[in-house]
């Protein structure tokens, strides 16, 4: 080192060369995407709707029946003032097999209250399991074998962590023809 240049020029030609020859720093990704879902049971089966797509989950309440409707539409329900039909939805998923039997009430059924498509509906469910979160990449297009092919229509692939959880589409069962027409015939 020379008198005429001072330490501090020397190190910043010293950083200067080290940066020519260095790799990058790796930058940390913290803005993973992320697919939120609520998991229930039906039939055995574990399903998702998007958080989104649901605006509560409750006890099954009291319901009224209606007449002239299917079978797998309970009633309606007072929920905070609101009148909202009940569909059991293990049922409306059955109902077009020959051999179809109404499933019985018990006291883990709960209902997720959507409303979509200026549609407002309660559909029973087994069993509400909890919140789920999946990374968006970690999604895939395959449903498993053991989900019944009248199912597939309302599903949208779905995601592994411990086991498979089948992604149920909302959108897929209030633009259903079916669904739409719950008057008997």
């Amino acid at each position: 080192m020379s008198n005429s240049s001072h330490p501090f020029d020397y190190l910043e030609t010293l950083e200067q060369s080290a940066s020519l020859y260095s790799a990058q720093i790796p930058v940390e990704q913290t803005d993973l995407s992320y697919w939120q879902g609520v998991s229930f049971v039906l039939d055995g089966q574990h399903y998702m709707v998007q958080v989104g797509s649901i605006s509560e989950i409750l006890p099954v309440p009291q319901t009224t029946p209606l007449p002239g409707v299917q079978r797998w539409v309970r009633g309606l329900a007072n929920v905070r003032g609101r009148l909202i039909p009940v569909v059991s939805l293990g049922d409306f998923l059955k109902s077009n097999q020959a051999s179809y039997v109404s499933s019985q009430p018990n006291h883990n059924n709960r209902i997720l209250v959507i409303e979509k498509k200026d549609i407002s509906v309660g559909l029973i469910v087994d069993e509400v399991k909890g919140m789920q979160q999946f990374t968006v990449g970690s999604h895939a297009d395959e449903i498993p074998a053991t989900i019944p092919e009248n199912i597939h229509p309302f599903t949208q692939g779905s995601y592994v962590k411990d086991q498979h959880y089948v992604v149920f589409s909302v959108e897929g069962l209030v633009t259903n023809e079916r669904f739409l027409k719950a008057a008997s015939e």
